[in-house]
């Protein structure tokens, strides 16, 4: 069985600086995909009516679905096998999972790095990043084209 390794991509509330995380999806290292909602904190209330056409989840499901912080934390730790998750804006992501992980009063456990810096080929890249429009895809979607992308398939 190949092994992967952990691509992350996290929804945001909106696209401001004050942006809090509301979906998050992560692999394992056997490729398998793993989600959950993020139900927000007390002073997260920034929210983008507009971005619920793209990931498809509104206030209400998070209140009433998400997992607390600690909850994906958790979850996300016990799945690693090593600390460093790549994602397609990791920047983004590492700002995502700060707010994440200072909801619970905890430093940041983990890394991010950029999930091209594995392909060899830029052509490649080049030509799979105009193909698959990963900033208009909900977080498990991401995931699993990056998955995609490392194993060769387009």
């Amino acid at each position: 069985m190949p092994s992967y390794p952990h691509f992350i991509a996290i929804d945001a509330s909106s696209r401001e600086e004050s942006a809090f995380p509301v979906a998050i999806a992560w692999s394992l290292e056997n490729g398998t995909i793993k989600t959950a909602l993020i139900q927000p904190e007390d002073d997260w209330d920034d929210w983008d009516y507009s971005l619920e056409d793209l990931h498809g989840i509104s206030q209400h499901t998070l209140y009433q679905l998400g997992e607390t912080p600690w909850s994906v934390i958790r979850e996300l730790e016990h799945d690693l096998e090593q600390p460093l998750l790549f994602s397609h804006e990791p920047d983004i992501t590492q700002i995502l999972l700060e707010r994440l992980y200072d909801a619970c009063g905890r430093d940041l456990s983990v890394e991010t790095a950029d999930h091209s810096d594995g392909i060899s080929d830029p052509q490649r890249l080049h030509d799979w990043q105009l193909d698959h429009a990963l900033d208009h895809q909900p977080c498990d979607e991401r995931v699993r084209l990056m998955l995609m992308l490392y194993a060769g398939q387009d």
